[in-house]
């Protein structure tokens, strides 16, 4: 089984790949997939302020 990717756009800190996977008998699945570019210090930062304040 092989897979394939290629990144088809860049939308900001948005990026969009078209995935597939092959077999010997052919295509076994496709489709697309998105991830975001995440600066983990301000992530981090905020999933802690967000933990104080839910905090009774």
């Amino acid at each position: 089984m092989t897979a394939t990717v290629e990144l088809t756009a860049i939308d900001g800190k948005v990026l969009v790949f078209k995935v597939e996977s092959r077999d010997e008998s052919g295509i076994v699945g496709a489709g697309t997939h998105r991830r975001a570019i995440v600066d983990l210090q301000k992530f981090v930062q905020r999933v802690e302020q967000k933990s104080r304040q839910a905090r009774p």
